[in-house]
C-alpha cells in the first residue's frame, strides 16, 4: 500500500518560566499536515480540560421553549414547507422526526430535520433510539430528490449541537445539503482519493487508510459493524476530531437501516465520552455522494466545541480563521486511547 501523506515536524521554543523561579523551560510543538484533508495543525504540549459541567440555564433563558419554532406551539405556524412537486404533505416525517426547508438556507437545497418535539436534550441522552428517525428522515428526503432525477451528485448531513458550535437554537436538529457540486472540503477529500487511486493502481484510499491506522494502532478507536472510528492525525478542532468511515459504502443509498444503527451506536458512545468530559457542544458532518463513486466512501467528522471560562472565549482564533491552521492542545493519539473504553461492550 502506498504511503499516506501524514507529515510531522517537531519545533522547540524556550522561555523563562515565572512559575518556576524563571528557570528556562523547553516547549515542544508538533507541526502536522494531512495531505488527504489539506489540514495543517499545531499540536501543543498541554491538554484542554473542561473544569466542570457547563450551565445550560443561560442558554435556556435565551432560547426558551415558548419561543422555539421547532416546538409544538409554534411549529405549524413558523416552519417552512416544501412545494407540492417535492411532497404534497409539505414536509417529510418519520416517527417523531420531521424534515422541512431551512428558513435561512446556506444552499439551494438546505433543509432542517428535528428529531422530536423535545426542546432540550442533554448530550448523554442522544441515544441511538432518539437519533434514529432524525437521520433516516434525511435519507428519505435524499431518496425523493433522487426520484426527481435532477442531477444532484453530492449530499451531506450536518449538526451544530448547542450555541458554542453555532447552533442557533438549542432544540436538537440536523441540516441537510444536496448539490450539483461538493463543498470545498469534500472536494479535497474526493481529489485526494482520485489522486491516490491514480498513483497506486486503483487502490481505494479509505480502505488503505483504515488498514494502515489499524496496523499502527495509534488512532484507531474501534469498529461498529461497517463503521470504522478513528481520531484524526491533524484535527480540525482544538479538542481534537473523531472520524468515521463506512466500509464499502460508496453512496448515501448504500446505507441500510442496519448501517445507520451501527453508526448511531458508535456516535452515542462518542457523545457519552464528551458528556463525561464536560463538553456540551459539537459539530458533525456526514459526507456522501448520490451516485456510487469507487473513489469515495461515505464518511464524516465530529469536532467537540466549547468556550473557555471565565471570559467565555471561543475555541477558534486567528490561526484557524485567517491562517487555515488549527491550534490543537489535544494529542490525537491520547484522545484515541481515552475513547477506546467507551466502545468496549
Amino acid at each position: 500500500m502506498r504511503e499516506l501523506g501524514f507529515n510531522k515536524e517537531i519545533t522547540t521554543g524556550y522561555y523563562l518560566d515565572p512559575f518556576d523561579s524563571f528557570q528556562e523551560k523547553k516547549v515542544t510543538i508538533e507541526l502536522r499536515h494531512d495531505e488527504i484533508t489539506g489540514v495543517a495543525c499545531r499540536i501543543l504540549p498541554y491538554r484542554v480540560r473542561i473544569p466542570q459541567k457547563p450551565d445550560l440555564e443561560p442558554y435556556l433563558e435565551k432560547s426558551p421553549e415558548s419561543l422555539c419554532p421547532f416546538c409544538p406551539d409554534l411549529f405549524e405556524k413558523t416552519t417552512p414547507r416544501f412545494t407540492a412537486n417535492i411532497t404534497e404533505s409539505g414536509n417529510f416525517k418519520r416517527g417523531e422526526a420531521c424534515l422541512f426547508p431551512n428558513a435561512f438556507p446556506y444552499d439551494q437545497n438546505n433543509n432542517v430535520a428535528i428529531f422530536s418535539s423535545r426542546h432540550l436534550v442533554p448530550m448523554n441522552e442522544l441515544t441511538p433510539d432518539y437519533m434514529r428517525d432524525g437521520f433516516l428522515v434525511c435519507r428519505d428526503y435524499f431518496h425523493r430528490v433522487a426520484e426527481m432525477n435532477l442531477g444532484y451528485k453530492y449530499c451531506s448531513i450536518n449538526w451544530n449541537y448547542m450555541p458554542p458550535a453555532g447552533g442557533g437554537l438549542i432544540h436538537p436538529h440536523l441540516q441537510t445539503i444536496v448539490s450539483y457540486r461538493p463543498t470545498s472540503f469534500m472536494q479535497k477529500l474526493l481529489s485526494s482519493a482520485q489522486n491516490y487511486a491514480a498513483n497506486s493502481n486503483g487502490d481505494n484510499l479509505w480502505n488503505n487508510l483504515i488498514a494502515l491506522e489499524k496496523k499502527s494502532n495509534k488512532r484507531f478507536i474501534a469498529d461498529t459493524g461497517v463503521v470504522c472510528w478513528l481520531t484524526s492525525f491533524a484535527p480540525k478542532g482544538m479538542a481534537g476530531e473523531i472520524d468515521f468511515i463506512f466500509r464499502e459504502k460508496t453512496s448515501i443509498f448504500d446505507l441500510t437501516e442496519l448501517n445507520f444503527k451501527e453508526f448511531l451506536t458508535g456516535l452515542s458512545r462518542v457523545f457519552t465520552y464528551l458528556h463525561t468530559n464536560n463538553f456540551m457542544s459539537f459539530n458533525l458532518s456526514l459526507y456522501a455522494t448520490m451516485n456510487n463513486n469507487n473513489y469515495f466512501n461515505v464518511q464524516g467528522k465530529i469536532v467537540p466545541r466549547f468556550v473557555m471560562n471565565p471570559l467565555g472565549t471561543s475555541d477558534l482564533n486567528y490561526f484557524e480563521k485567517l491562517h487555515n491552521e488549527i491550534i490543537c492542545p489535544t494529542v490525537p493519539e491520547e484522545l484515541c486511547r481515552e475513547l477506546q473504553p467507551y466502545f468496549k461492550t
